[in-house]
């Protein structure tokens, strides 16, 4: 009895390490940014891509980029701030090239580093819980141009959100 035990045992033994042999582990690092209170979403939930790929014409410019969001928010009362974290702009990589300023505009108002108020009245017409009607988030050359110095531009484009903490 004990000699079948130990065949047993190494039969299973055996039978773990060919399984294990043959496994596949996938690890995936999974983050979230949290805020309670706010989001800024694409019109149809999803996340904002992180990356704008803003397409350069010879002969006007950069073509302005835009995208149907939503400002997602616990409290449908409070009226909400929005602003840009700094002056937009783009700048080209080597250091060569003058600096374009871009503007940010949110449902057509320009967004500086100076809050908007974003009534709560106008935003919240519950049709969808929490969420306000789709705005366009627009970004775009401030002064429509052809840019002389060619090469690779890049920029930040913070857009920051508030919750009023009273209720108009």
């Amino acid at each position: 009895m004990h000699a079948i035990l130990k065949k047993a045992t190494l039969a299973a033994a055996l039978a773990t390490v060919s399984l294990s042999a043959h496994a596949f582990d996938a690890d995936i690092k999974v983050w979230a940014s949290v805020d309670p209170t706010l989001a800024m979403l694409k019109a149809d939930g999803t996340a904002l891509d992180s990356v704008v790929n803003l397409v350069h014409n010879p002969v006007n410019g950069l073509v302005p980029w835009s995208q149907q969001v939503r400002i997602y928010s616990n409290d449908e009362g409070k009226d909400i701030e929005v602003r840009v974290g700094s002056a937009p702009q783009l700048l080209h990589t080597s250091g060569a090239g003058t600096p374009v300023p871009l503007t940010v505009s949110l449902n057509g108002k320009a967004l500086t580093v100076a809050a908007q108020d974003f009534l709560a009245s106008d935003l919240f017409d519950g049709a969808l819980p929490g969420a306000s009607i789709p705005m366009s988030l627009r970004i775009a050359q401030t002064n429509q141009a052809p840019i002389t110095a060619g090469g690779q531009y890049e920029g930040i484009v913070t857009i920051a959100m508030q919750q009023k903490t009273t209720s108009p």
